[in-house]
């Protein structure tokens, strides 16, 4: 019993989790086809989209474009990751069994990664941690990271927070008697 809680204890998270995003991404583009089977110009739009996405994921798993990461940042978090592929999973699903089968697939990932987000023990594989993000940034920022990391360095210099000034930093008072605002 202790040799099998040891090999649970040792085994590569990371791998297991490109695994997994690896058979969610063949789902999304059973999915999608399973979708564009069953006619109609809405479902054709749907289905290519859910197809791209599915090949989006699947890239991912092997390589960051950074012309694609600077618009998917949601992808790097086991949040982000799992909202979108319960939203992708919904989308799926529609009357044909295969179609079904890969919806749900798809959705029980996502709200497993959800509650992944929330487990400390859990880390997530180097590519969906925010670092990925920032090295995929690189080439078109400094070398010190990517935009990301600069924006917050930036924000966090300038105003001690990484959500920019506060309305007392900027002046901003209420003028309560005469039902106006004025600038200080």
């Amino acid at each position: 019993m202790d040799r099998v809680m040891d090999s649970i204890r040792n085994v590569n998270h990371s791998l297991i989790f490109r695994i997994i995003n690896i058979i969610v991404a063949c789902f999304m583009v059973i999915g999608g086809v399973c979708t564009i089977i069953t006619g109609g110009f809405p479902q054709f739009i749907r289905g290519i989209y859910c197809i791209l996405f599915g090949v989006m994921v699947f890239v991912f798993e092997f390589r960051l474009p950074s012309i694609i990461t600077q618009h998917v940042s949601y992808m790097f978090s086991f949040l982000g990751r799992g909202i979108f592929y319960i939203f992708i999973g919904c989308i799926i699903l529609n009357y044909l069994p295969l179609a079904i089968a890969s919806g749900v697939i798809v959705a029980v990932f996502g709200v497993a990664f959800c509650i992944l987000q929330f487990i400390p023990g859990i880390e997530a594989p180097s590519n969906m941690k925010r670092q990925a993000l920032d090295d995929s940034l690189a080439g078109q920022g400094s070398a010190s990271g990517g935009r990301a990391a600069q924006w917050a360095a930036s924000n966090e210099q300038s105003y001690g927070s990484p959500y920019g000034p506060s309305a007392a930093d900027t002046g901003y008072t209420a003028n309560v008697n005469q039902h106006s605002t004025s600038v200080v």
